[in-house]
């Protein structure tokens, strides 16, 4: 994505709610400011956490890519907008925050992994690891709940994406 100057943001926690339009309006008039779009996966309920978003670069935009699409979970732990390159082709751009219960999570898991392809640029706060040993560092004595990690890993080696972090390390 980089040698392809594809310049995307995704974020996890913003804790709008969807009837909080003041909060929306001034989150897309930041983004503008910064030179991007607003794609926004809102909160359900006042009170929960959560909230998701991907910012698209104004340039990108006026450079010819296009966003035909734009799905959004429910309750807002997931944004999903298809960016059409005219050089790259198709990628489906994912901003995702997993629950922080591991039962919760792993079913989350398990209902995206319909919808990951090999196009799939998956960005987020997974609430989980593929290896506890590399990816945590903690003083805590009880063990890292690590519920869904099987399901990331499964995604990941199915559609033979990257872990773009990983492979700096």
């Amino acid at each position: 994505m980089a040698d392809d100057k594809i310049d995307v943001v995704a974020l996890q926690e913003l804790n709008v709610h969807r009837q909080n339009s003041q909060t929306v309006e001034a989150h897309k008039r930041t983004a503008q400011t910064l030179g991007y779009k607003l794609f926004l996966a809102t909160t359900a309920e006042q009170k929960q956490t959560g909230g998701t978003a991907i910012l698209v670069s104004q340039k990108l935009l006026s450079e010819g890519c296009t966003v035909p699409t734009v799905i959004r979970h429910p309750d807002g732990n997931s944004i999903r907008v298809r960016l059409n390159h005219p050089t790259v082709g198709m990628l489906h751009l994912w901003s995702i925050y997993a629950p922080a219960d591991g039962t919760k999570r792993r079913n989350f898991f398990l209902k995206i992994a319909a919808h990951v392809t090999p196009q799939c640029v998956l960005m987020g706060d997974f609430n989980c690891v593929e290896d506890t040993a590399l990816d945590t560092r903690r003083s805590a004595n009880s063990p890292y709940e690590n519920t869904g990690a099987d399901m990331i890993t499964y995604i990941r080696i199915l559609n033979k994406l990257v872990d773009q972090m990983r492979t700096q390390l």
